[in-house]
């Protein structure tokens, strides 16, 4: 759907609220915004500021009223904002309510009407630090149903940050995905005039992303000469080739293709759960449900996007809003309410092992506004550092302990991208490439270890919050997708992890595992796996320890490039034939040292004089003859380092280096039976083999 422009014409009643509000506003200007806070306690002065709008209920404090949000919901909707305190049940514990029966009770209300169940919203006002107060919007909703995110009783929050003595707004704070993802903020929004913060909230999880621009009903997450940014949230180098806010934005409505899961419980799925009464149609719609990931050859293309949906607006929002929601106190939900329960859902997460795949579970509990840091500490769910330091001078170190990074995909042919080629280079290599990187077709789940919850993809993009230094595994799993882990290390500050950024999975019916085992060698500390044209695929500690797991497409040709634990490096290559019938290729004894790596280069050199062949219509020329002489070179390199003579495979491999410097020379000399395409195509891969010669010098013979 295109974005349009918020409606400007007012209506006669339009104005008349327009005219209350500005009024009440400018009065607030002599007795500061803790004036407004007293108009609904018992003791408050009588002379009130203004009259509110005859819609608004007296008990509700004017900017309260002023600053309640718009609602937009996608169109797939099942779950909107209600109040909790009709499924409340009375038990020996006090009042609690039961996920099943508010689950039941709700779908079974919606059902008749049609409308969504007495839509509410709930208020809170924390002062957050001197001068400022925090305006609290809490949203109830019965059920969350995600990509792995789901649970009973979803609590969601907005936050408006207000200057106390100016009532001016000077942060808008929307809660993200989970408490690691960051949350979409702006500093300083515009909220004059009738404007009120307007929240997009994601079908299902209802994770909010902020609307300030004017542009609805769509999420900007960087600005045009057409319109600004919805966020304000720093940015961040992912990778080398991309730069973006650290905000978790609004997926779905970003051109993502999310993947919902039914949840199970106790053997069922959740739709055909003996205690429930729904059915499949109470849940999220099954065009954008993908019930088993790991059961699927290919990941599926055809899940639709993001479409607008219910408007739901406070009774004197100018917006033109489907529903109209009641505004009530938070208090009376603490009232009434002592607990949320429900059963604990999960979604199994699929870790590689060396032998056989390991299983993580990652868990979604249920969320009691009041036992949350953020109910007492409105700064706790600030997120950008800049942000917070506003709010009141202080920056916390953990805001900028973040990992980063971009999943890519391994597909079949020549037509996706290749790392460190040009256009004209990737044009030379179509007729010699099998395998290239492409966008996901559908986003993927990423993990950590140490955190039980899961965020997701937004175009391969992913960003975590508040990682702690120290020792991380992280996992992705996607539909139709072999797993992927990587451990690495956190110093703190920005971390990204993969390759610079960039991690890479492949299909399952596409997957060929190499596995490698240096328990018995001198173990493995790092390993970095180079497809021959696509790049760096894998980069990385292994997935346990001494033992490595890492799918890649069986049509691409590889060098797995190691580090042993006394820090010796060693390779060897990897092609479609390495493969077993099982798509395995295990090398049960890793091998690091002079040797491999001087075996990796010969393999090397043979398929860069091949495709130099094929991009010439000569059969000799002066770069084929050094590339051919080279190769002998570093066969008789090898020959030497298996017999255990060092010092005579070193001066061969100073020869190699000498005959490819002279390839290079002469393939970029223009004398050459070379076009620019091809010379940009080979060049690359001759100045690799320079440096894997000069490494296999400086690596001492296998002990």
């Amino acid at each position: 759907m295109a974005p349009t422009e918020k409606d400007g014409d007012d209506g006669p009643e339009d104005g008349r609220r327009r005219v209350l509000a500005y009024a009440a506003l400018a009065a607030l200007g002599g007795t500061g915004l803790a004036g407004a806070w007293t108009l609904s306690q018992p003791g408050a002065p009588p002379e009130p500021l203004s009259a509110p709008p005859a819609s608004v209920p007296d008990a509700v404090p004017e900017l309260v009223a002023r600053y309640a949000p718009d609602l937009y919901f996608g169109a797939l909707e099942k779950w909107y904002p209600t109040d909790p305190r009709p499924y409340a049940i009375e038990t020996a514990g006090g009042s609690v309510v039961d996920g099943y029966t508010a689950l039941d009770e709700y779908t079974a209300a919606f059902n008749e009407t049609g409308t969504p169940p007495a839509p509410t919203v709930f208020y809170r006002v924390v002062e957050a630090a001197d001068g400022v107060d925090a305006i609290q919007y809490w949203c109830y909703s019965v059920f969350d149903q995600f990509t792995v995110n789901f649970h009973w009783h979803d609590w969601e929050l907005l936050q408006v940050f207000v200057d106390r003595e100016t009532a001016s707004p000077l942060l808008i704070s929307a809660s993200a995905h989970s408490r690691a993802s960051p949350n979409n903020e702006f500093l300083d929004p515009d909220l004059s005039a009738d404007r009120r913060p307007a929240i997009l909230a994601e079908v299902g999880s209802h994770s909010s992303a902020s609307e300030v621009n004017s542009v609805l009903p769509s999420f900007e997450r960087l600005p045009t000469d057409d319109w600004s940014s919805d966020v304000t949230n720093d940015l961040l180098d992912v990778s080398q080739s991309l730069s973006t806010p650290f905000a978790y934005g609004l997926p779905r409505d970003e051109g993502a293709r999310l993947p919902f899961v039914m949840p199970e419980l106790e053997g069922y799925r959740l739709d055909r759960h003996p205690s429930l009464s729904t059915d499949r149609s109470d849940f999220i719609d099954e065009r954008v449900t993908v019930d088993d990931w790991r059961g699927l050859p290919r990941p599926p293309t055809d899940l639709p996007l993001r479409e607008p949906g219910l408007v739901i607006a406070a009774p004197d929002s100018p917006t033109a809003a489907d529903v109209s929601y009641q505004l009530l106190s938070m208090a009376s939900v603490r009232e009434s309410v002592d607990d949320f329960v429900g059963p604990q859902l999960s979604f199994e997460f699929a870790i590689p092992g060396f032998a056989e795949a390991l299983y993580a579970s990652h868990i979604t509990s249920v969320g009691i506004p009041w036992e949350q840091p953020r109910y007492t500490d409105p700064l706790a769910d600030v997120t950008d550092p800049a942000h917070r330091h506003r709010i009141d001078g202080n920056r916390p170190p953990g805001l900028l302990n973040r990992v980063v990074g971009r999943v890519r995909y391994l597909g079949s042919d020549a037509s996706g991208a290749l790392d460190g080629f040009s256009g004209a280079a990737r044009e030379a290599l179509e007729d010699v490439v099998g395998v290239s990187l492409f966008r996901l077709p559908v986003e993927v789940a990423v993990r950590l270890a140490s955190d039980p919850e899961a965020t997701v993809t937004r175009d391969g993009v992913f960003g975590l919050l508040g990682v702690d230094p120290g020792e991380h595994q992280l996992v992705v799993n996607g539909p139709g997708f072999a797993p992927l882990a990587h451990r690495f290390v956190h110093d703190g500050g920005l971390f990204r992890v993969g390759a610079d950024g960039a991690l890479t999975v492949v299909a399952r019916e596409d997957a060929g595992w190499i596995r490698g085992d240096g328990r018995s060698t001198n173990g493995i500390a790092h390993v970095r796996i180079v497809e021959e044209f696509a790049g760096v695929v894998y980069d990385g500690r292994p997935v346990e320890d001494d033992r490595f797991a890492v799918a890649v497409h069986r049509d691409g040709q590889y060098t797995v490039e190691l580090e042993d634990g006394g820090g010796r490096l060693g390779a060897y290559r990897i092609g479609p034939a390495s493969f077993d019938e099982d798509g395995e290729a295990v090398r049960a004894a890793i091998e690091t040292g002079k040797q491999s790596l001087i075996t990796t280069l010969v393999d090397e050199l043979a398929g860069i004089r091949d495709v130099t062949r094929r991009l010439t219509d000569r059969e000799n020329s002066g770069v084929l003859d050094r590339l051919s002489r080279a190769h002998e070179q570093t066969a008789g390199a090898a020959t030497a380092a298996e017999q255990g003579d060092g010092r005579l495979a070193d001066e061969q491999l100073s020869t190699v280096v000498s005959l490819l410097t002279e390839a290079r020379e002469l393939l970029v000399s223009g004398d050459q039976p070379y076009s620019d395409a091809a010379v940009a195509a080979l060049d690359p891969r001759i100045l690799a083999a320079v440096e894997r010669a000069e490494s296999a010098v400086e690596t001492a013979l296998s002990s």
